[in-house]
């Protein structure tokens, strides 16, 4: 029998989650605010010191963050129905390091690209990594029903 990782996948997106938040880069930019952090966007615009670039690319860096939160809960529900009906351990693998793996690129390209042109990748890592749950609970609620038939 082989290891299902499904379950250790759900703590590491969640690191993933917490890795594209803006601290890090905003203190070593000048701009330590742990008192108010979600106003630290609006200080580094008001204080004038970033360029336009930085300021973007910060914002597209939150905005990635904001939807990893987003999808997180919807990824971890599938991991667990998927789970709970047995599907195969090589199924529950494949969808979660697919997943795991296709945010890594969605994150990296909704940080990094800055034309509309380039941003499809971003739109198809996006979807991509949507299939991963959406295909687990359908893959999911088919099993279960099939099963529940036999009750």
């Amino acid at each position: 029998m082989s290891t299902n990782y499904s379950y250790y996948l759900i703590p590491l997106v969640h690191l993933q989650t917490l890795a594209t938040s803006i601290r890090f880069a905003s203190r070593r930019l000048g701009f330590p605010n742990n008192v108010n952090p979600r106003d630290v966007i609006k200080e580094m615009e008001a204080s004038g010191k970033l360029k336009k670039e930085v300021l973007e690319k910060i914002k597209r860096r939150q905005a990635a963050h904001e939807n990893c939160y987003e999808n997180e809960p919807i990824w971890i529900a599938a991991i667990l129905a998927g789970n709970q009906v047995g599907l195969s351990t090589t199924w529950m693998n494949t969808m979660s390091i697919a997943y795991f793996l296709l945010r890594c690129g969605y994150i990296y390209s909704y940080i990094n690209i800055s034309t509309q042109k380039k941003t499809i990748f971003r739109t198809i890592t996006y979807w991509a990594s949507n299939f991963c749950f959406l295909a687990t609970f359908i893959k999911a609620g088919l099993h279960f029903n099939s099963t529940a038939k036999l009750l």
